[in-house]
């Protein structure tokens, strides 16, 4: 079976559907967290383009709807990404990698809530049947800060310039509606 790294963002709300869409496949997939482009390649921000957001804000919501999942923009918007991601490395280590991420993902996306706060990620832990306790633990254990390290060299690595994005023997896929073809491809 071919390695499928899957790299994400609860920041992005393709991301969430990219992640439900490989859920759903039953793909077995490694999971790592967007925590930006690689050295010296600028992060495209489409908050930061108006006509660029204008479409997103249509898209996401039919894109959405498509799948039949619920959809609350979430409030904040811009929040700090990290423990959420420290969270998710320390879940995947448990084995609840994808239930966590996409138990985010729907808490950031389904439901607006704000995935930087530590009682958000812990009810999440919750609901996937994870330890909460281990959510806090995460934010400042050694291996969590090793697998990110390792992450942001998988990242440089293959070139991620944006989210949901995929890997699998050397075939790049960007972008949720590019996961229907690694679904097809994949053994």
């Amino acid at each position: 079976m071919p390695q499928i790294r899957v790299y994400h963002s609860f920041r992005s709300p393709y991301s969430r559907l990219g992640l439900h869409k490989v859920a759903r496949a039953g793909l077995d997939v490694d999971l790592i967290p967007f925590t930006g482009p690689p050295e010296g390649a600028p992060f495209n921000d489409p908050v930061a383009n108006k006509p660029k957001l204008a479409y997103y804000r249509q898209d996401v919501a039919r894109m959405t709807m498509r799948m039949g999942l619920p959809i609350t923009p979430p409030d904040p918007f811009d929040v700090d990404l990290a423990p959420s991601y420290k969270a998710a490395i320390a879940a995947d280590a448990d084995g609840f990698g994808m239930a966590y991420a996409l138990a985010v993902s729907d808490a950031r996306w389904g439901k607006g809530r704000n995935v930087s706060d530590m009682d958000v990620l812990k009810a999440c832990a919750e609901e996937v049947g994870w330890s909460a306790d281990v959510v806090e633990k995460a934010q400042g254990a050694l291996s969590v800060g090793k697998a990110m390290k390792k992450h942001r060299a998988l990242i440089e690595e293959d070139q991620v310039f944006g989210v949901p994005f995929a890997v699998m023997n050397g075939a790049k896929y960007w972008g949720h509606d590019r996961f229907d073809l690694l679904i097809e491809e994949a053994p």
